[in-house]
């Protein structure tokens, strides 16, 4: 197969079920070096514990929602819906699994893994996001743009067969952070009377 490496149009992202795993997340903190760079060593369990982007988040991904968990030990967890229709029919997806680290005080950037079976149960591929969301001023929301965000769709051989570049061009992830008795889903209609 042949490696093909693209931006993603928005019409891109209604064709590819590996793409609805986009939700992404947060941003950093991170000590820099004298360059103005942070580096791997500077990213330090407390700097990580003390980054804004720890906590949970509510995404909202050109794609639809999905959950992100950065936690203070580096590691980042994110529920996504489990089934994506695609082109060659319905892709069941395992919740990512990754790590992150700290880029600057606001931005991280962050490696999540997730695992694709067909309506079988076989194990047809994985997809390979890299994020690099940045957290606001406040710390209360996130937002994913950046050029270098990129999503790598490997075959059931772990052959690399797609790399997709969202932005800049597509619309961005962005993410509320959720609190008790706020889950952080936008503003709806409804349709009803809440019971008491």
């Amino acid at each position: 197969m042949t490696m093909r490496r693209h931006s993603l149009s928005p019409s891109r992202l209604n064709r590819r079920s590996a793409v609805g795993v986009i939700g992404a997340a947060a941003a950093a903190l991170g000590l820099r070096s004298q360059d103005g760079h942070a580096t791997t060593q500077e990213a330090t369990p407390d700097a990580k514990a003390r980054h804004p982007i720890v906590g949970a988040w509510m995404v909202m991904a050109p794609t639809g929602p999905a959950l992100a968990v950065f936690s203070a030990d580096g590691t980042n967890i994110q529920g996504v819906p489990t089934a994506q229709a695609g082109p060659q029919g319905v892709t069941f997806t395992g919740a990512q699994v990754g790590t992150w680290e700290p880029m600057d005080e606001r931005r991280v950037h962050f490696t999540g893994v997730q695992l694709l079976t067909d309506a079988t149960g076989a194990f047809v591929g994985s997809v390979t996001i890299d994020g690099h969301p940045q957290v606001s001023d406040d710390g209360q929301s996130i937002v994913d743009e950046a050029p270098e965000t990129t999503i790598t769709i490997r075959d059931a051989a772990n052959t690399i067969v797609e790399v997709i570049s969202p932005y800049p061009g597509g619309p961005p992830a962005t993410g509320v952070r959720m609190g008790v008795g706020a889950p952080g889903f936008p503003e709806g209609t409804t349709t009803g009377t809440p019971s008491a």
